[in-house]
């Protein structure tokens, strides 16, 4: 495990931290923090570790991941009723794969955007945690963040009580005051963060010199870092021997987010990792690289997102690698945001807060398609 001597729970602010919402009132925003130190961890050192040691079987090949989730979560579905509805969702999309389910669940509250500005000039919703989804409450505020804890701590009590298969959590590190705000340490003085099993870096603040990266790099839980079209390969081996420098299973897990015509760039990635011998395994993200308007919609396609996992699966057999993980935003609700052979979007199905996700149906049928493709590679080996 990477515990650097020189790192701290705020060695990171000596970095660049890009994403990061500006408070107009600096003090009520460090003293909520404070407020949020002081709280107990939500999850302990040994649900983190038993975590590990399953992501450990990942990294050997001998298990998948289905991480599964709403793009950005909002406080008005952290209620009981709707948290066991998305338990028993990724519950039953697990069973079809026997995989291990990790849902983008109580904690993913904040996004990155690649404007801080809409057109007309209001500030961006960047989640919950941050703003409002209601334009005239766009302003960063502090308050929201004590709401995010409460929410992440009532989501896993409610969680521990689920009674069908273990799902663990997981959210997008982003917000590195509040993240910060939750890192304890076992007896060991091992750190790690208390409110999610599975953190991860997004491509946007994966660079290997600035904060996001050298914040993570000194806690146990394991890593994902999403891996977008701008990598290259002195940045891809940096981060990775930043993140995991003793080379340890079930620690690092890249997260490839290329889009469906640009997946060549998944061999160079490879090489990378097979020249460096980085102890590396490879979840796709076959939804973020397939953006695409409709309409004023932001949309994606099934058609898309299905050959998309299909190339992911052929180019890693052809280089001797194994699938470790699919990453899927969804939701089990009736939603129309993403869409198959051009099909019309119902304004009144398109709920989400941020980017478009896969309905029940369609989340079903492209882990059915997983399951035949993994089915396939089994048969062979």
């Amino acid at each position: 495990m990477n515990q650097d001597k020189e790192w701290s729970i705020d060695s990171w602010k000596k970095y660049q931290a890009l994403q990061l919402p500006l408070y107009s009132d600096a003090q009520l925003y460090q003293d909520t923090l404070q407020k949020i130190k002081n709280l107990p961890g939500i999850l302990n050192f040994e649900e983190i570790n038993t975590f590990k040691n399953q992501m450990i079987r990942v990294s050997k090949g001998e298990k998948f991941v289905l991480q599964l989730g709403d793009c950005a979560e909002v406080f008005d579905e952290c209620t009981e009723k709707h948290w066991k509805e998305k338990f028993s969702f990724y519950d039953r999309m697990g069973q079809i794969l026997d995989a291990i389910v990790i849902g983008r669940i109580c904690g993913q509250f904040a996004k990155p955007r690649s404007q801080l500005l809409e057109k007309d000039g209001t500030l961006n919703y960047r989640g919950d945690l941050i703003n409002s989804l209601s334009r005239d409450e766009r302003d960063p505020d502090p308050s929201r963040l004590l709401l995010g804890a409460h929410y992440a701590k009532k989501g896993l009590e409610t969680l521990k009580q689920y009674e069908g298969s273990q799902i663990w959590v997981s959210h997008e590190c982003l917000h590195l005051g509040y993240e910060s705000a939750f890192v304890k340490q076992n007896q060991d003085k091992q750190y790690y963060l208390s409110n999610t099993h599975f953190p991860w870096i997004g491509d946007r603040t994966r660079l290997h010199d600035h904060a996001h990266s050298n914040f993570i790099k000194g806690l146990y839980n394991p890593v994902g870092i999403k891996i977008g079209q701008t990598i290259n390969k002195i940045e891809f081996i940096n981060v990775f021997k930043l993140i995991n420098p003793k080379n340890e299973d079930g620690r690092a897990f890249a997260i490839i987010r290329l889009g469906k015509n640009k997946l060549d760039k998944l061999k160079d990635i490879i090489q990378w990792k097979q020249e460096e011998k980085l102890n590396i395994s490879f979840f796709l993200d076959p939804m973020h690289g397939n953006n695409q308007d409709k309409s004023g919609r932001k949309i994606r396609k099934i058609e898309d997102i299905m050959y998309e996992i299909q190339q992911f699966f052929a180019i890693l057999e052809q280089q001797n690698e194994i699938p470790a993980g699919l990453h899927l935003e969804c939701t089990p609700y009736d939603v129309t945001e993403c869409i198959e052979n051009d099909e019309d979007i119902n304004p009144k199905k398109y709920t989400t807060a941020c980017d478009p996700r896969l309905n029940f149906r369609q989340t079903r049928k492209i882990i059915i398609f997983v399951n035949t493709l993994l089915k396939k590679l089994r048969n062979k080996q």
